[in-house]
């Protein structure tokens, strides 16, 4: 499916009298096509835009042709592009939930497309569920998206239902009597088989949305928990409720399958804590104390655990660089857990109104407070358990985190830096819509008066690019930095071009085809012929890196340097020891000479040699003789005399 196919299809839509029986022939060509064929991706704007303006028209036949292609389109991406589909979801997913309460065969249909949609983008489908599912105009879209949960649990096992649970608890109020039964309906079949921490979440919703209490009985009873005494409260280090009567040991109960880890959990740490039956909803977060800080919590993250779950695979030379740069390890600080969903959402809601405006004496250390907040919940259980509540409430605080990155004040401006550096660390590429503002503020304080304010820019853009998805965008900002008019900006970008061509190898294609090689190109260059004798010095191994990827580009840099910049090259040449680079070993290889009598020289400097015979063969052909390189003018003069 190519791009002519998208405006053959857009002229037919915009035309003022529409040929229908025409434009019906086009996408039932396209909807085969799309079954068959790959698509460009030049063509997927033009695609959707169509489809979804073609499902609202008045003709029934191009309305179910445009739905049939909006299904495979989105089918055909998911094994093409998975990572295109995130810019269309807001676009797509919501005519695809209008779709659910149709017959059997459109609900199939538009059932299979969401879950291939949830599949490539998983935390912009669930934000569309509760935009466009639960509060549906239509009570039948809403009780179908309580069914589409249920069938996601079903057939995807990494689907968790703890980032939805507000919202399903909330269709209990639902207006629709059959919309509360289907409801009550999809938490036993989502909570049948659930944690004790996924009923205790399940029971603290109930109680906080104050629902009937008959209601909540009934469902609990049902789900085999035990109903709370009316001086119930909750225990912050356990995540259990505990009865205030004589048996004060009581949990959560589950069927017998479940009775050991019910005992595992009696063993926990114990603290009495704010009132479930709380009427006001507040922003709560559970502060350990310092004796509690290594505590056992189910599901929750360790403060001494690993936190690069998220993060994919870094080679063992990228990780050796990251170690050498001071700060880029995580500190240890004090973790913060989130209590609920909801009052995650809440509790960074409220740092909002802290970053409007100018920063000032009055507001300075409400922003500290509440960066370093954020970093004890990237230690906590903020992203590990409620990811989706998380990266959605960090996107309104971008803005705020670069005010403190840039702050003139340095302990502020340490703590915003270091924040990135733990988002980097803990939540990886789900921080890749973000980086861009990152990046580019980053660069900007690496070039600051303040030696401690330059480091700590640096330490934190190298663990942005160790962990976050290559994008051109990035590139660009360090390829800026090493054209900097400042030393010390040059300096770092040398580094991080480094590190970001150590990395990202595997993306190789995509810096090609979005031109990054000649940026690489162009910052080498510069880096090479610096004034500044550090910067030169980064950039050779830098431009060893970049020679591993690209040789015949890297001749050419080498090609254009003086004897003593090539020379000073050529020393710090990582395949200098073991022998010739790869594909010097290639075109040695095909001659008769054993390897052991054979000199050993780099793909560049067999390019150079190459130049040089060609220079002299065309100076031969033209009658002039070469120039004497290394003699001074008496000493030429006196060869002419003689």
């Amino acid at each position: 499916m190519s791009l002519s196919d998208a405006n053959i299809l857009q002229s037919e839509f915009d035309k003022v009298h529409i040929d229908y029986e025409k434009l019906v022939n086009k996408l039932a060509e396209i909807r085969h096509d799309l079954k068959h064929q790959p698509v460009e991706i030049k063509a997927v704007d033009i695609f959707f835009d169509y489809f979804v303006k073609g499902m609202f028209h008045e003709d029934i036949r191009i309305s179910q042709y445009s739905f049939g292609c909006i299904c495979h389109l989105v089918k055909r991406l998911y094994f093409q592009e998975p990572s295109r589909l995130r810019r269309y979801a807001n676009q797509v997913v919501p005519v695809l939930l209008e779709k659910l309460p149709e017959r059997n065969k459109i609900h199939d249909v538009a059932s299979k497309a969401l879950m291939d949609y949830w599949r490539a983008s998983s935390i912009d489908v669930e934000r569309c569920l509760r935009i466009s599912g639960f509060l549906n105009d239509r009570s039948e879209v809403r009780e179908q998206t309580l069914i589409f949960l249920c069938t996601l649990q079903e057939t995807e096992p990494k689907f968790i239902v703890r980032g939805l649970l507000f919202d399903i608890v909330s269709a209990l109020k639902d207006s629709d009597p059959k919309v509360q039964e289907t409801c009550r309906e999809s938490i036993l079949t989502l909570y049948r088989n659930g944690s004790l921490q996924a009923l205790f979440d399940l029971k603290t919703e109930l109680v906080n949305q104050h629902i009937p209490t008959e209601v909540s009985n009934d469902i609990l009873s049902k789900l085999g928990v035990d109903i709370p005494t009316p001086d119930s409260s909750y225990s912050q280090s356990s995540g259990s409720l505990l009865s205030s009567s004589t048996n004060s040991s009581q949990r959560l109960s589950r069927p017998k399958s479940a009775q050991d880890e019910t005992a595992n959990l009696t063993n926990t740490t114990t603290a009495t804590g704010p009132t479930v039956g709380a009427t006001k909803r507040t922003p709560l977060a559970v502060i350990p104390d310092k004796a509690d800080e290594n505590r056992s919590i189910p599901n929750y993250v360790s403060p001494t655990a690993p936190l690069h779950q998220s993060s994919p695979a870094i080679p063992e030379p990228a990780m050796l660089f990251i170690k050498q740069i001071p700060g880029t390890a995580m500190e240890d600080l004090k973790p913060v857990y989130a209590t609920s969903a909801r009052d995650l959402e809440l509790l960074m809601e409220a740092m909002v109104k802290h970053f409007d405006g100018k920063e000032t004496e009055a507001n300075w250390a409400e922003r500290q407070k509440s960066v370093v907040t954020l970093r004890g919940l990237l230690r906590g259980n903020a992203f590990t358990d409620y990811a989706v509540e998380f990266i959605t409430s960090l996107r309104p605080l971008v803005d705020g985190i670069i005010k403190a990155v840039s702050s003139l004040r340095t302990t502020l401006s340490t703590h915003g830096c270091k924040l990135i550096s733990d988002l980097a660390n803990v939540t990886g590429s789900a921080i890749d819509p973000f980086v861009d503002g990152f990046v580019q503020t980053l660069v900007k304080l690496s070039a600051a008066t303040k030696k401690i304010s330059g480091q700590n820019a640096n330490a934190s853009l190298v663990v942005l690019i160790a962990y976050t998805s290559f994008h051109q965008r990035v590139a660009s900002h360090i390829c800026g930095a090493c054209r900097d008019k400042n030393a010390p900006a040059r300096l770092f970008g040398a580094g991080w071009l480094q590190l970001l061509l150590m990395v990202h190898k595997d993306q190789k294609a995509t810096m090609e085809a979005s031109n990054c090689v000649e940026l690489f190109e162009a910052s080498i260059k510069s880096g090479l012929g610096d004034a500044n004798p550090k910067v030169r010095e980064c950039m050779r191994t830098t431009f060893w890196e970049f020679d591993t990827l690209w040789p015949s580009h890297s001749a050419v840099i080498m090609n254009n340097l003086d004897q003593m910049a090539r020379k000073a090259l050529e020393k710090v040449n990582p395949n200098a020891s073991s022998g010739a680079s790869s594909s010097a070993s290639s075109i040695s290889g095909s001659s008769g000479k054993p390897a052991a009598s054979r000199p050993r020289v780099s793909a560049v400097a067999k390019a150079i040699m190459e130049a040089k015979q060609k220079q002299a063969a065309q100076a031969q052909a033209k009658g002039v003789k070469p120039a004497v390189r290394g003699l001074d003018k008496p000493a030429v003069n006196m060869a002419k005399a003689n």
